[in-house]
């Protein structure tokens, strides 16, 4: 009976080892299928080179925004565009530093990324391939921002801007600027300078080719 008794024993001794082990085994499997469902959840799965092909490479240099075709819109748009851009010109430094040339730069190629219509945006970004922007001063600036834009009025079949009093015309009106002395304007005031528009016919402006540095 002792030795029966011992076998019974040690029978329900390893039972229970072996459901603990099980339960142990089971324990594992569930927590680490829950950690690796909570990674997957966290961490995207990268795209394959076969999925990536579905979709469109768009280049980062071309202007991205749509087409705009309410004509409406777009006129009012491009008039207040205008302002904007030929102000900014207007009031560029007289003799900018290469830093301050580089963010005029930078700013008038992102304004033709960002422009809201997108087909006058990609219109107006290939005529900035030809004519590069020219920031070696002021004067050349505003020039150069007249001359793309009649480019565009000739593009929409519209009149030619006088570029000879651009400064004039886009200055800000900003009370003393107009009465102070501007080297732009060859040592004149703004309002003396006025009654002469000579002063800015003899600037040219040239293609990417003719561009030299500091252009």
């Amino acid at each position: 009976m002792g030795y029966k008794s011992k076998m019974v024993k040690t029978k329900k001794h390893s039972n229970v080892l072996i459901c603990l082990v099980a339960m142990v085994v089971l324990f594992s499997v569930f927590f680490t299928n829950k950690s690796l469902h909570s990674r997957q959840l966290a961490e995207p799965t990268p795209l394959d080179e076969t999925s990536s092909k579905e979709y469109v490479q768009i280049d980062p240099n071309v202007p991205f925004m749509p087409q705009m075709t309410n004509e409406t819109l777009k006129a009012e748009l491009g008039n207040a565009a205008w302002k904007l851009f030929h102000t900014i010109l207007a009031r560029y430094p007289d003799e900018p530093t290469s830093e301050q040339q580089t963010h005029l730069i930078n700013y008038i190629t992102s304004f033709a990324q960002v422009y809201p219509c997108g087909d006058c945006a990609r219109h107006f970004a290939k005529l900035l391939e030809k004519y590069p922007p020219q920031t070696k001063s002021r004067k050349t600036a505003a020039v150069w921002g007249c001359h793309v834009h009649n480019k565009v009025n000739e593009h929409l079949k519209k009149p030619d801007y006088d570029c000879s009093h651009i400064l004039e015309d886009y200055d800000c009106g900003c009370g003393e600027d107009e009465v102070k002395a501007d080297k732009t304007l060859g040592g004149k005031s703004l309002k003396a300078a006025s009654e002469s528009k000579e002063h800015l016919k003899s600037i040219k402006v040239e293609l990417k080719e003719g561009l030299q540095a500091g252009g």
